[in-house]
């Protein structure tokens, strides 16, 4: 997914400067030769491979395929001086042998076997598999012994060189203030000693080559060259600079003598660059930054592989906080130092943390606010008055300080949210002028990037505190694929309802009922991050508003809900709810043979850890969204004025939260005894029996959902506001007891998917169960009441998602003008839509047509749901029930 070869031909740059500057350096050099051009290329060539060698680390060579050993071939005869390093085995000759590994050197010049592969010019065996962490610390490790010279620079397969920028190699090298070197013997007494650290790392910085590609292109471009400049030349000033990254150079001796240019840790290691330069920072090596080199870098251009990259290097980051390096950091560097550390690496991450913790405290109080607002006669605000002048109408409560208070706030974060683009508009003053840095700052914000950076944010808090919870970091193949390819509505659902959704959704309830309580028009800023946290990976999904790819994409949705009961199937919501559940409980441990070495051999996190994060703040969550529910139902409904004279508000909400439950229990009840009953009998006929049936109680979950919001609609006579503040109640509530039930009464999960199918089949039997098919039904039941409960949850919200992006494709050419905010291309230079034959254009509208009147047809019963209840609920229903006399 990356091109090496641009790499391979840009940094072979360096070949043709280094003869250059010979050439110019020792212009009567070429005197000598008088007209022999031939032998003076000879020597340059010579002089160049001395001075410079190229080495790639390819250890998946030995194991290529036909196409892609012939691509390294072409490599080889554009540049016979390249060299490559693998890994080779040799199978064991004995039954019970190990595998040998060896680490190979071959170059352009090596002659070809009998199988078509180059003889390696040098051929290490090894002590076992050097493979032992995420796989690219490793392949340098495994390569570093065959670099020759004193300085190294390791580089990515996504970067470019230039010829005018290898041209100021010698600059570069010099930075490492070796020119001059002492004619005495280091080990002599004789030997001066020097007060300065040698110098260990030069940074340096990078172009991004991938910018203008679009907003998201140019958002992770941004985001590097401010790191890579402004960041980077402060931190290296005042000595905080520790990041050695790409193409920074190595002081190769340095390094390679003091732990390595690599560490290669699995998990704890997973940003394996930065551990290079904690080690020469806290060794005595200085590190520097340069600013007149860079070298071109291409970064990703889609939202999926952004996104990716940001969870590996929050994940990374958590496990850095965790490493013994930044405890000998934090802990023994001086005060000025230490903050530099701090807020160049760490606090950056903490910081983002801080953001999202901040939105939520403001949240809650919002709905403290409005609930109060809602409630309470507000006293008449005049800013003539007199301190002492009396509060108008009699009784009332001075809430208006309050608002004030709220207002400024919004208006001080909203400046602080500003600032967060100035390091870019004054990096882009600084190189291209003012008309340029406004243009592209413009550019950001008509193509709605702070939503992006909103959910970002977010994804950076949930991938730090979920690493230092439950830890599983890994290596993530961000891939850089095609930016422009559409990714299913299920997909981009599944990756970030944990991260980002659900945090939004509950968010949106506090604002909906905040909106309807107490207006401000300050509050639109909330409500834009609120949806940014919703709708952002839909909004930055290519074609996302075409009509048909709309409608064939929710057809995937609604089979993404329903498939993997009969027949396992990774891409399944029941796949999807397993995998977030065993972060909590964790997996069966493999058996000793099996020889697996996956995620779910890892061990579950802690008991105090889970217990803090998964039971006590929903707890208190759930505490903080109850009380002002509590605090409107303690005043009459008709009079405010009034003490309620009504049944308990804490009962009323607490049996409404748990009565999706309690309707889940039943329906599991009757239809296991149906699976297990007449699930033998039934399956001969029915060839899906176990999805029919799982369906069925889908759908019972959801009714089940549906019919307690219209009964908590009628229970508080129709007033929109107390139905929005019982469902923000409900839903914390819910989740409290779903996260209870997850953390106290499950085991371990069983990695593959038998419980689940032999739950919904009725047939436990050879399952590969042994004696857990005993209890398994048991911790079944509990797994499907939760379930039956999440699968109501994520149908509604898919589905309001989807209504809402809908409205959008009723826009006349939306699809064109979101395709220009994403790729700023012109309509006349878009990419063209995907080629289908007829067959399957007649498909794709035969599908359209159907699921789209299935969901219209939803669309309208969701408003109709909401809608008639508040206008025939109050003229039908409360003739005949008197709600007061309701023991809820």
């Amino acid at each position: 997914a990356q091109t090496l070869y641009r790499t391979v031909s840009g940094f072979m740059n360096y070949r043709k400067a280094i003869k250059l500057l010979y050439r110019v350096e020792n212009p009567e050099s070429s005197s000598h030769y008088g007209q022999d051009k031939e032998a003076l290329e000879n020597d340059l060539d010579r002089l160049a491979h001395r001075k410079f060698k190229f080495l790639v680390a390819m250890q998946r060579y030995a194991k290529f395929s036909p196409s892609e050993a012939e691509d390294a071939e072409f490599l080889f005869k554009a540049f016979p001086e390249l060299q490559v390093a693998y890994v080779d085995e040799e199978a064991a000759t004995e039954p019970e042998g190990e595998t040998v590994f060896y680490s190979c050197l071959i170059d352009g010049t090596c002659p070809l076997n009998e199988n078509g592969k180059r003889v390696p010019r040098f051929r290490v065996r090894l002590p076992g598999n050097p493979i032992l962490g995420d796989g690219k610390s490793d392949n340098q490790n495994h390569a570093i012994i065959f670099y020759r010279g004193e300085f190294l620079q390791l580089i990515d397969a996504n970067q470019d060189n230039y010829l005018e920028e290898c041209l100021k190699i010698r600059n570069v090298l010099g930075e490492f203030e070796t020119l001059e070197p002492c004619n005495i013997s280091p080990y002599a007494a004789s030997y001066p000693k020097s007060n300065r650290s040698p110098v260990a790392i030069v940074g340096a910085r990078e172009y991004i080559f991938s910018e203008n590609v679009g907003v998201l292109g140019d958002v992770a471009a941004g985001k590097e060259q401010t790191f890579g400049t402004l960041t980077q030349r402060i931190m290296a000033k005042i000595g905080g600079k520790l990041h050695y990254g790409h193409p920074d150079f190595l002081n190769a001796i340095f390094m390679t003598t003091r732990g390595g240019v690599s560490k290669a840790q699995k998990g704890l290691h997973l940003n394996e660059d930065i551990y290079a330069g904690m080690n020469a920072f806290t060794r005595g090596g200085r590190i520097k930054h340069t600013e007149y080199f860079q070298c071109g870098k291409g970064r990703d251009l889609g939202f999926g592989s952004i996104l990716n990259f940001t969870t590996k290097i929050g994940t990374g980051m958590g496990e850095q906080m965790l490493s013994r390096e930044y405890y000998y950091i934090g802990t023994q560097l001086p005060l000025d130092r230490f903050l530099t550390f701090y807020y160049a690496h760490p606090g950056f991450h903490i910081n983002n943390i801080f953001i999202m913790m901040s939105v939520q405290m403001f949240m809650l109080a919002i709905l403290f606010i409005s609930a109060m607002g809602a409630t309470l006669t507000i006293c008449e605000y005049n800013a003539d008055a007199p301190p002492d002048a009396p509060l108008i109408p009699e009784g009332c409560y001075n809430l208006v300080p309050i608002f004030d208070w709220v207002k400024r706030c919004i208006l001080s974060i909203f400046v602080v949210f500003f600032a967060a683009f100035l390091p870019l508009f004054l990096q882009e003053l600084t190189e291209r002028g003012f008309l340029r840095s406004l243009a592209r700052m413009g550019r950001h914000f008509t193509s709605l990037s702070p939503l992006f950076e909103i959910f970002v944010t977010q994804i950076y808090t949930y991938s730090v505190l979920e690493n230092l919870v439950f830890g599983g970091a890994r290596y993530i193949g961000t891939g850089r694929g095609f930016a422009t390819s559409r990714i299913p509505f299920s997909t981009l659902y599944s990756r970030f309802t944990g991260p980002s959704i659900y945090v939004g959704a509950r968010n949106l309830m506090i604002m909906l009922f905040a909106s309807v309580a107490y207006w401000i028009p300050h509050l639109i800023y909330f409500w834009f991050t609120v949806v940014a946290l919703i709708v952002s990976p839909f909004v930055f999904n290519p074609n996302q508003f075409s009509p048909i790819e709309f409608l064939v994409d929710y057809r995937e949705f609604i089979h993404w809900l329903s498939r993997g009961n009969s027949k396992t199937h990774r891409d399944s919501w029941i796949s999807h709810v397993r995998s977030t559940r065993a972060r909590i409980t964790g997996y069966k441990r493999s058996k000793p043979t099996s020889g697996t070495n996956s995620i779910g051999d890892m061990p579950r996190a802690g008991l105090g850890a889970i217990f803090v994060s998964e039971v006590i703040l929903p707890f208190l969550y759930a505490l903080l969204c109850t009380i002002p529910y509590t605090f409107v139902k303690s005043f009459d409904d008709e009079d405010p004025t009034l003490p309620a004279t009504g049944p308990s508000p804490l009962i009323r909400i607490g049996v409404m939260a748990l009565a999706p439950l309690l309707i889940n229990m039943v329906g599991l009840a009757i239809f296991f005894g149906v699976s297990v009953g007449l699930g033998s009998v039934l399956s001969l006929w029915v060839t899906k029996f176990g999805s029919t049936i799982a369906a069925l109680a889908h759908a019972w979950s959801v009714i089940g959902l549906i019919v307690i919001f219209e009964a908590l609609f009628f229970l508080e006579h129709w007033k929109l506001t107390h139905v929005l503040l019982g469902v923000v109640a409900m839903v914390a509530i819910q989740r409290f007891v779903l996260k209870v039930l997850t953390v106290l009464c499950l085991t371990r999960e069983f990695k593959q998917d038998e419980s689940n199918r032999g739950w919904w089949t009725g047939k436990w039997y050879g399952r590969g169960l042994g004696w857990h098919a005993l209890s398994q039904p048991a911790r079944e039941f509990v797994c499907k009441m939760i379930e039956m409960t999440e699968f109501a949850t994520d149908f509604l919200l898919g589905h309001l998602i989807l209504f809402f992006l809908s409205l959008f494709i009723l826009i006349p050419y939306i699809n064109t003008a979101h395709s220009l905010m994403l790729f700023w291309l012109k309509p006349s230079k878009q990419i063209r839509a995907h080629i289908w034959t007829a067959k399957q254009r007649q498909q794709r509208k035969r599908i359209a047509i159907l699921y789209g009147i299935m969901f219209y047809s939803l669309f309208l019963l969701f408003i109709g749901l909401v809608v008639a209840p508040a206008i025939l609920g109050p003229s039908l229903l409360s003739d005949l029930i008197n709600v007061k006399n309701l023991p809820i």
